[in-house]
Formats: C-alpha cells, structure tokens, sequence
C-alpha cells in the first residue's frame, strides 16, 4: 500500500482544494479522507479543487468537518487535512450516503449498511456522522447488525454545535451519514485510548431517553453525580467529568459518555452526547490531562507490531479531550511521530463522539459509540 498525508491552510476553499489534490496527484490514490475545519464559506468549492487538481473522477472521496484537524506533523485549528491511499488494487472500495440522521438516525445508518453489504461482506468501514444525529440509534445498529468493524466518528464544528460537514465523493452533505466499505484481505489494527479515574461508586441506570440521563440507583441522575463527586455539575466540567459505562454482563465492552451541562434541566435530567439504555451500570469519571496523554503515548507504542508494517493512520479524538488539553493537544500527533519516526501519514479530526470496537483477545467486540475517547486506525501491508 502506497499512502500520502499533506494539509492546506489556504483561506479560499477552492485553492485550498487545489493545493491538497497536487499534493497527492502523483500518489494516484484509489481513496482520500478529507477533514477539514467548519471555517470554508463554500465548502463545494474544497471538493472542486481537490478533485480539479486529481484530474480523476473515479477516486472515492469521505470525510467531514471537525474541530480542526490532525496530521503526521501538526494539529491545527483552521485548514483541511487529505490522506491519500493507493492500495495498488488490492483492496476494492464503495460509498454510501444517507441523509435524514437527525430524524431517523437507526434507519439512515441501516440504508448505508444494506448499500455496502448486500453482496461481499467488508473487511472494515469507515464512518461519518452529523452531529445532530442520536449517535446512540446509530450504535445499536452497528453493534447488532454490522459484524465489520466500523471506526470513524461524529462530525461537528468549532464548538459552537451550530452546524457540520459531510463528504461524498463530490458532493456535500447534510444531516446524514456517510461509510466507506473496504473489502479484500489486507491487514489492519484498531487501538483505543480512554480510561479515565473513576471517582465514587459504581450506579444503575433507572430511566433513560434518548440521550437524556433521567435516573440512576433511585434518585435524580444529577443527584447521583453530585452524590459521587461531592459537587453539581458545573458547566466548567465540559469535557471533565464523563460516565464510564459497562454492560454487567460483558464487562469489556466499555464506553464513556460526556456530560452536556447546559444540556440538563432543575428535574435532576443530565444531557448526554450519547443514550445510555436502562439497566446499564454508570461511574463517574474526572479526565486529567496527564493521564490523557501518558496513554495516548502508550497507545502510541502498542500499536508498533512486528507482523505488520503501518502504511498510513486515521484519527479520530474526541473534541472533550482537545478543549482539556488546551496547547498539550500536540501530544495526540506527537505520540505517532515518536511511535514511527520515519514518517506515517496520518490524517484525523476532533470529534463530537467516536465510533470503534475494543480489543478483545486476538480480535475486536461489536461496534460501540464512544466520548472523550482516542482511537486510531492503522492499516498497511503484511510484514
């Protein structure tokens, strides 16, 4: 596999277009995942250019806005990343868009998942999401009907949660999803980062809708954080303080759900970037960056593997993480140049929710949404 990373911080979106395809022009790729910030006033105009300057028609676009974005060298506030793939044939790629996220995000993921598996079933998918989707209805769907492993995660802007960007090949959408099948044999690992301290005793989750937290161990969810931490939940906690949540009976199968404070309510009710179905058992967790970052290297370092030669990178972290680590945030990329350093491109975005299976033993669980979470992509050739 033959792969490219390259960044444009060209305010025109059209030149910044430009200047990203003639970087990865001579690449030829079969494939490039494009993640831009929100900032583009024409954003039709990036994909253009990219496409102009590629003189292809046939390469298979994905990607979407963030809150910035990251590459092999930089982590960057306003531009756009591109990360170009040329498998040489060996892996065939197909796209699929929905659009309808916010008002059927369950059926819009199940429409992506039916384009891309009715015949050969893929070796591993790429997603993206509109924010204003309940992440939560699309894990269900990716946890109980998609045995493919599926990383990628929530679209979003600059913190403002007003509006977000989608890519498909040439087109822009909005309020939908987007997945990218891969199929063939060609090897691939997947390495999530997100334990946090816990703090207090684990809880039951009572009632619960939507991605509203309504009642935990018999009292207001509110209540059973205060009981926990010792204080309310302040909105200076964005990002901070998160729910560590287990299912009791696959105990491995570990998420994080953030907590929105101008997302609550008097009533007790939290606002969750993420449902929490009943039944499920809660922890509070607070997020220190020095842990944040000690294991985002030791992710770094794990993913190095002797049967495996690493050709290129995807990352997805959550935005949570970039606005506690504030000017540490270098390290989520710094971590990869010191794990590789003869050079890996590497393109990603922060996120507003991360999607991605665990380790379990030589191969993955099903296909869970996660907060405050780091996870990487590496794929590659066999050693």
């Amino acid at each position: 596999m033959r792969s490219h990373s390259c960044t444009t911080q060209v305010a025109d979106p059209y030149r910044a277009g430009i200047d990203l395809g003639e970087q990865l022009r001579t690449l030829t790729p079969e494939v490039v995942f494009l993640f831009c910030a929100v900032h583009y006033p024409d954003p039709e105009e990036l994909l253009q250019g990219l496409y102009d300057a590629l003189e292809n028609d046939k390469v298979i676009l994905i990607g979407n806005s963030g809150d910035g974005f990251y590459e092999t060298r930089i982590a960057a506030d306003y531009g756009a990343v591109a990360l170009g793939l040329n498998s040489e044939g060996r892996i065939r790629w197909q796209i699929s868009a929905q659009t309808g996220a916010a008002s059927a995000p369950a059926e819009t993921t199940r429409a992506a998942l039916q384009d891309l598996t009715s015949g050969e079933q893929p070796a591993l998918m790429f997603i993206s999401v509109d924010f204003h989707a309940d992440a939560s209805e699309v894990e269900k769907v990716l946890f109980h009907e998609c045995p493919t492993p599926v990383v990628g995660g929530l679209a979003t802007d600059d913190n403002r949660i007003d509006t977000c960007l989608l890519f498909c090949n040439r087109r822009l959408i909005r309020d939908g999803i987007v997945m990218l099948a891969a199929y063939g044999e060609f090897p691939f690992s997947i390495h999530i980062s997100n334990t946090l301290q816990p703090v207090g005793k684990p809880g039951k989750v009572d009632a619960a809708v939507g991605a509203l937290l309504q009642q935990v161990d018999g009292i207001a969810a509110a209540d059973f954080v205060a009981r926990e931490t010792g204080k309310p939940v302040l909105e200076s906690d964005r990002g901070i303080v998160t729910l560590r949540v287990t299912n009791p009976d696959q105990p491995e199968q570990t998420r994080l759900r953030s907590i929105i404070p101008d997302a609550s309510n008097p009533e007790g009710t939290l606002g969750l970037y993420g449902g929490i179905e009943p039944g499920r058992l809660i922890q509070v967790c607070v997020a220190h960056p020095d842990e944040l970052i000690r294991e985002v290297y030791q992710l770094a370092s794990d993913s190095v593997r002797a049967d495996f030669v690493a050709k290129a990178a995807l990352v997805v972290s959550c935005a949570g993480r970039k606005w506690l680590l504030g000017g540490q945030i270098h390290n989520e990329v710094k971590a990869m140049s010191d794990a590789y350093p003869a050079g890996l491109p590497m393109a990603g975005f922060p996120s507003s929710g991360e999607f991605g299976p665990m380790r379990q033993g030589k191969g993955y669980t099903r296909n869970m949404f996660h907060n405050m979470t780091y996870v990487l992509l590496l794929l590659g050739d066999e050693e």
